[in-house]
């Protein structure tokens, strides 16, 4: 999501799998360009995660507003969140 990255937008991976030495290691191999946090079974459990990857979209208040959307309804989700939040602060549209 480079795009967005001088948005109010932030992107961040829960993983429940791996173990944690698995996991930092793979950090370490890869760039994400994101945050990714280790030990979500909780977070995936309350949220009734039931298949990996689920996308959720939260809004700036922390409300799930979409879920399991890939690609452009993806993009459309985020950008409609953006659109949303800057009509809020009175800046311009994602176009």
């Amino acid at each position: 999501m480079k795009r967005h990255k001088n948005d109010s937008f932030a992107l961040v991976a829960v993983n429940c799998h791996d173990e944690e030495e698995d996991f930092r290691k793979g950090l370490d191999e890869i760039e994400l360009g994101y945050a990714s946090i280790f030990g979500g079974a909780p977070i995936a459990e309350a949220w009734g995660v039931n298949g990996f990857p689920t996308m959720f979209v939260l809004d700036e208040t922390g409300k799930i507003r979409f879920k399991d959307v890939r690609g452009e309804a993806l993009d459309d989700a985020v950008k409609q969140l953006l659109d949303e939040l800057k009509e809020k602060t009175n800046e311009q549209p994602v176009r």
